[in-house]
């Protein structure tokens, strides 16, 4: 017969399997020194195989995405390996799909190289700044993942075209490699869900045997 102790390790391990029979999705949050303006963050979400949804994100003192000076200011450059042909789709808006460039471009104000795709920021200066964040999907047909976002020549990550507090513009880039963060995939969680109420009608219909 089983007692209430053994009953209790049956449900346990029902819960044990429930979480670890699908494997967990993770965020790539790229954070950390930064060249020139102060400061954004890139946040990688893996949507399936050939999808990442891409957010940047200002933080630490910095207001707006702008257009700032002469010369090719990108106001959101990145790099992937091999340098793949792409296509960028779901804009937040006010950018839209003219402001993608999928050639090669050097920035200038610091220096921080050259970047395989850009983002530019719509309109010219200031006036047309807006606070973010940005978010779209870079989609690849032959698949993407994270380890395919690499740093240029120079080695950045990426760079942006922002405006801090004191008003002040200019161009800023990230050379830290990205951090990982778990989240839960939803089937693992309906699946946990399933395991414990399988688990706990077991235990009832054996303690009201």
């Amino acid at each position: 017969m089983l007692t209430k102790k053994s009953l209790f390790h049956i449900c346990l391990a029902f819960a044990v399997v429930a979480l670890t029979a699908t494997s967990a999705k993770a965020d790539s949050l790229f954070v950390g020194s930064q060249a020139g303006m102060c400061c954004f963050d890139v946040n990688l979400h893996q949507v399936n195989s050939t999808d990442m949804q891409v957010t940047v994100s200002l933080t630490n003192g910095a207001t707006y995405f702008v257009s700032s000076g002469g010369g090719n200011h990108p106001g959101f450059a990145f790099n992937l390996d091999g340098a793949p042909t792409i296509t960028i789709s779901g804009l937040s808006s006010p950018w839209t799909a003219g402001d993608v460039n999928l050639n090669s471009t050097g920035t200038n104000g610091p220096a921080l190289g050259t970047f395989d795709y850009f983002i530019d920021n719509p309109g010219n200066g200031a006036s047309a700044a807006n606070g973010g964040p940005l978010s779209f999907t870079v989609s690849n047909a032959l698949g993407i993942s994270y380890d395919d976002f690499v740093t240029n020549s120079n080695g950045y990550y990426f760079a942006a075209d922002i405006m801090n507090s004191a008003g002040a513009t200019g161009e800023s880039g990230i050379s830290d490699p990205g951090t990982m963060s778990a989240v839960p995939e939803p089937s693992s969680l309906i699946l946990l869900g399933t395991g414990i109420l399988g688990a706990a009608g077991f235990i009832r219909r054996r303690l009201t045997a």
